[in-house]
This record gives C-alpha cells, structure tokens and sequence, in this order.
C-alpha cells in the first residue's frame, strides 16, 4: 500500500468516526430538587409559687418566674435525575407497595343468593416523574415535566387518589431553576394558670429544576 492510499484511508476512517458521534444522540441530564427549611421558636415565661409554714404556725409565701426561650432550624433536600436523549422522553418512579383490600359481591342468579369475596392488591403510591427534554440554539434545554403523586385518600379505605400536573419550560444548560414552591407559618399562644407560652413555626418547600447537556 502506497503512502498517498494509507493518508486516504486514515481520512476516511477519521470522517467516518465524525459523522458517527455527529449523529449519535446527546445525553441530558435532568435533576429534581425539593428543598424544605423549617424555623420553630418557642417563648415561654412560668411562674410558681409555694407557701412555707414556719415553727410558731406563721405563713411565709414564696414565689418565682422563668423563662425559657428556644429557636431550632431544619434544612431537608432530596433529589432525583435521569437521563434523556435528545429529543426523547424518560420515566421516573419512586413508589412503595401498599396493600388494598377489596371486597366484591357475587351473585347466584339460579337459587337468587350471593356471596361476599374479599381480596387484597397491591398498589404503587408514591412519585412519577414523567420526563421529555431537547436541545434548542445558545446552549439551552427545552424542559417538560410531568409529575404525578399518588397517595391514600384518608376519606375512605382503599381509595388511591393521584394529583398531575404538567409545565414546559427552557432553560440554560447546567444552570438550576426554580420551579415553584409553598410557605407556611403558624401562631400559637398558649396560656396556662401561671404563665404564658408563645410558639412560631414557618416553613418553605421549594423545587429547583436542573437540566445538564453532556
């Protein structure tokens, strides 16, 4: 083989590799983050007394406050990703089995009786998180999202009630984003006979979106 043949053929094999990884799908990372920060404070002033009987019969009262000032701080994070291809679509699950028993009545129309049948299945309650993800110009994502929450309605046994909801977004390569989120605070006075109590808890749920190009 002559020099000018090997410098073709090594050509060719170099464009070849190029146009495999060229149309090779790229990869996308898409992470999930739920953020929880929880502040609880607590005031409380107690107040106490007693009376002391001296020798010769005589009653001394005696009393006393305290207080007590307490403040705690919690910070939860929990996360999930998968990977997506250009243009396609992934499914995430985090779920547990639960059992449902069910109850069914079978009847006879021949003697004009029936029968009650109970049985038990299981179900998945948990998170799904439904995922399609493309590569649009200036290095950004094009995001949906689908989450679905499953759980156990407390109304009534066996009932398994799912909220879904659906949202498109673009967003830069690498770059986290706030999805949304939810505050809440609670005010409590507490009064006992001999003292006062006061109680303050406010807390933040926030989701934070990251898709990654790789």
């Amino acid at each position: 083989m002559t020099l000018s043949l090997r410098w073709l053929t090594l050509l060719m094999l170099a464009i070849s590799s190029a146009s495999v990884a060229a149309q090779s799908p790229r990869q996308i990372r898409v992470a999930v983050d739920f953020r929880q920060s929880v502040e609880q404070s607590r005031d409380a002033v107690q107040g106490g007394g007693s009376v002391i009987i001296t020798e010769r019969g005589s009653a001394r009262p005696r009393g006393g406050v305290g207080a007590e000032s307490t403040e705690r701080r919690v910070r939860r994070s929990s996360g999930i990703f998968t990977l997506v291809q250009d243009g396609g679509e992934s499914l995430l699950t985090v779920a547990t089995q639960i059992p449902i028993q069910q109850v069914a009545f079978y009847r006879d129309y021949a003697t004009g009786g029936g029968h009650l049948a109970t049985s038990v299945t299981f179900r998945d309650i948990g998170t799904s998180l439904k995922v399609q993800a493309s590569l649009v110009a200036g290095n950004q994502i094009r995001v949906r999202l689908t989450p679905r929450i499953s759980y156990v309605s407390p109304d009534g046994a066996g009932v398994v009630e799912f909220t879904e909801a659906a949202t498109e977004l673009v967003v830069p390569s690498g770059r986290p984003v706030l999805l949304g989120g939810g505050t809440s605070e609670t005010h409590a006075v507490l009064r006992q006979i001999l003292g006062v109590a006061r109680e303050r808890s406010a807390g933040e749920a926030t989701v934070v979106l990251t898709a990654t190009a790789q």
